[in-house]
């Protein structure tokens, strides 16, 4: 019976504080992770145990326990305590089974574990401030393994490779130096470079340093100058990289030799290009994240678009071409046809197809010049078969203009303003004209009509319904780079001016700071 009572009385302790240690360290991590936390930190202390075997002094053994606590504890997830605890266990442990006995010593250990498990901590949460400056793919519900990486697991790939890359060159460097423990200088010295290069991320990729207009350039194109800034900036990093190898090497008693400025310009002439590659990277993931941003807010502000496109043109059917016009129209059309005017009644239905068919388009936001042109010259052709001789339409594009894009349904609610307040007020009817011209980079479209004069022509002129929908569709796809404005004619009539860009690529909607 005590054979079965005894690892109970093991079993349900231990469970209890796994799942204590769960709730206060780490919340959101499940047994099973901790189990596979603590496995490989007890994996970790036994490889530590066994190069411990082999080995002539203890300052390696000690390095390779910090080595296995920082990396356990850098991805976020392994707590500290955990990581440092176990590895201490796995180093004991081991030792006890290689040796044949237990050295009690060996616990002490657990000081630069902890130490260790703290320092990756750390490096881990410097990682995140410089990854909450990149942004990640919005997270998939499938399996793990094939959602996309995250730039904080990215950057720190990165940057471990760099630094694992460069230890090779620089044990070499140091043993043509003469320095009697390269291996292990080598290895102190790239834990604190990835250190290094890991808080030196959030200071290039915030966008409120001194290095972010230089960062934020080299997505435009590099120029000679922006090259030779980031080469100074490389440089001036380099050297304090080396200086604070040096100072911290002398602060922590290991011998540097060879003494004097021969082992500093090693060191520049190593850690140049290894901190070259670094800032590369970093500046890379900046760049591609970035790129990413800007992509996803043109994809958000195109459907957007399309949504505010899609309502345009229904409030356009609704109301633009409202009832009555279409009343009017089909009246027309009613009339030409009892009268045998068969040419005519086909030429109004063709123009009312049309109509129609532009309003109804939910292909494109954005037209060009020319094919707006023409369905305004298609609605005034429809009201002159209403007014007949009183109303009367010029409409003009300077060369070069055609084009150009403009956004759908533009100047139909300006034209059907003309005709319905100047024209169609008038006895004698007038004259409605639309011009389009162009001025450096911007595109200028001029509609005025002769209609009568009123009893307020020194009046401010007010904005109707459908004049300000216009004022609000140019706010919010051009800023400030667009305007509208509105005024009467001396004699009679109004005049309403729109300037906008003149663009061949369709506009994307601004974002107001």
């Amino acid at each position: 019976m005590g054979v079965f009572v005894a690892p109970a009385l093991v079993v349900r302790p231990a469970r209890h504080t796994l799942q204590r240690m769960k709730t206060r360290l780490k919340p959101h991590l499940t047994t099973t992770e901790l189990a596979i936390w603590g496995a490989l930190a007890l994996a970790g202390g036994s490889a530590a145990a066994w190069l411990d075997a082999s080995a002539s002094e203890v300052q390696g053994t000690v390095l390779i326990v910090m080595l296995v606590t920082f990396a356990l504890t850098l991805p976020g997830r392994a707590p500290v305590v955990l990581a440092a605890a176990a590895t201490t266990l796995g180093l004991v442990g081991a030792s006890a089974l290689f040796t044949g006995s237990v050295n009690a010593g060996m616990i002490i250990a657990f000081l630069p574990a902890l130490i260790g498990a703290g320092g990756g901590r750390l490096a881990g949460r410097l990682l995140d401030t410089a990854a909450s400056q990149l942004d990640d793919p919005p997270e998939s519900e499938g399996p793990w393994a094939e959602r996309p990486l995250s730039k904080r697991v990215l950057l720190a790939v990165a940057l471990i490779a760099i630094a694992a890359a460069g230890l090779p060159l620089l044990i070499v460097n140091l043993r043509a130096a003469g320095h009697r423990t390269p291996e292990w200088l080598a290895l102190i010295w790239q834990i604190m470079t990835l250190l290094g290069w890991i808080a030196s991320a959030p200071l290039i990729l915030d966008e409120r340093s001194v290095l972010a207009p230089i960062v934020r350039r080299a997505g435009t194109g590099v120029r000679a100058f922006d090259l030779l800034s980031h080469l100074l900036i490389v440089a001036c990093l380099c050297a304090v990289h080396v200086a604070l190898l040096l100072l911290v090497s002398k602060v922590l008693f290991i011998p540097i030799e060879p003494r004097g400025h021969t082992l500093a310009f090693m060191a520049l002439a190593v850690y140049l290009p290894l901190d070259l590659l670094a800032y590369l990277a970093i500046l890379a993931l900046g760049y591609v994240s970035d790129v990413e941003r800007h992509r996803r807010e043109s994809d958000q502000r195109e459907a957007a678009l399309r949504a505010e496109s899609l309502d345009a043109r229904l409030t356009a059917l609704r109301a633009r071409l409202n009832p009555h016009f279409l009343f009017n129209a089909l009246n027309s059309v009613n009339v030409l046809a009892r009268s045998g005017r068969p040419e005519e009644t086909s030429r109004l239905v063709e123009g009312l197809t049309a109509l129609l068919r532009y309003v109804l388009d939910e292909r494109r936001t954005a037209v060009s010049l020319r094919d707006e042109l023409d369905f305004v010259r298609e609605y005034l052709a429809v009201q002159v078969v209403r007014f007949g001789a009183r109303l009367r339409f010029e409409v003009t594009a300077a060369e070069g203009t055609s084009e150009a894009l403009v956004p759908q349904l533009l100047l139909q609610p300006i034209v059907e303003n003309a005709v319905e307040h100047g024209v169609a007020r008038a006895l004698d009817g007038g004259t409605v004209r639309i011009d389009a011209t162009r001025e450096g980079d911007a595109l200028r479209l001029v509609v005025a009509d002769d209609g009568p004069p009123t009893a307020a022509a020194d009046a401010e002129p007010s904005f109707g319904i459908g004049l300000a929908n216009t004022r609000e569709r140019l706010s919010r796809l051009y800023g400030d780079r667009a305007r509208l404005t509105m005024e009467r004619v001396n004699g009679g009539g109004t005049r309403v001016e729109i300037v906008l860009p003149f663009e061949t690529q369709p506009a994307t909607p601004h974002s107001p700071v």
